[in-house]
């Protein structure tokens, strides 16, 4: 991403309504990984400004990486010590040491060069029983300005992407789209705009009305108390993936 995406990103991420919701997911799938909280190894592949790391420190020992060495200094003020510069695309770990693999908005990006090979590496690195978390943009249908604006080079269908995974020798646990929502919304957005001839890359992160954020912010949490429950969206923004090494 620009720079400037990483400072908007560190000014809202706590309580953002969009990351609150996506990290309060992650947190109910880390939380079922199998293993005592003091030997649990997580790591946040692409940590970003290092919020989800944040969070995950109390579910067990927990590492990132990413290539922005601009990331890792928003980690530094956060108090982050186990992060590091690394190029996803060329990232080797340690075989089998992983409790739980974290990647949010990651595999989409323009600098992702061979993502099956990033899988691969992933299934690896995680111990047998290992989960593998994965959040991607879903639908190439609502592509708009803010994918140029943050890099996305790929937006995700369901049936296509868990092939991918099982190819790799995961079994998937979840996998299904989320803000679903927010489909409709964006897809007339996108009409609007383009009657407008309105077409300029820019992202969708913008702090919001406190009210607005916190209705969103409800909503969100009722989504994942039924993704949670098992309940499968068919359509969203999102496509949400939670996969177990066999």
């Amino acid at each position: 991403m620009e720079n400037i995406e990483y400072k908007t990103m560190f000014s809202v991420e706590n309580d953002y309504w969009w990351y609150r919701g996506l990290h309060d997911l992650v947190l109910r799938h880390v939380r079922s990984v199998h293993g005592p909280l003091q030997t649990r190894r997580i790591l946040d592949a692409g940590c970003g400004t290092g919020r989800m790391m944040e969070l995950l420190k109390s579910l067990g020992e927990v590492e990132g990486f990413d290539i922005s060495p601009e990331a890792l200094r928003f980690c530094a003020e956060r108090g982050l010590k186990s992060v590091s510069l690394h190029d996803l695309s060329a990232w080797q770990g340690d075989a089998g040491v992983y409790d739980a693999i974290v990647c949010l908005d990651v595999l989409c990006h323009d600098a992702i060069h061979d993502e099956d090979r990033i899988i691969r590496e992933f299934h690896r690195c995680l111990k047998p029983g290992g989960v593998l978390i994965v959040n991607l943009p879903a639908f190439e249908l609502l592509r708009r300005g803010h994918d140029r604006a943050v890099h996305t080079r790929k937006r995700y269908r369901a049936r296509e992407t868990v092939s991918r995974y099982e190819a790799a020798g995961f079994t998937l646990r979840r996998a299904t789209y989320r803000l679903p929502h927010l489909f409709f919304i964006i897809v007339c957005k996108k009409l609007v705009e383009r009657l407008l001839g309105i077409d300029k890359p820019e992202s969708d992160l913008k702090a919001l009305p406190t009210w607005l954020n916190s209705a969103l912010s409800r909503c969100n949490r009722f989504e994942n108390r039924c993704i949670a429950a098992g309940i499968t969206f068919p359509w969203g923004v999102s496509l949400f993936i939670v996969a177990e090494k066999r």
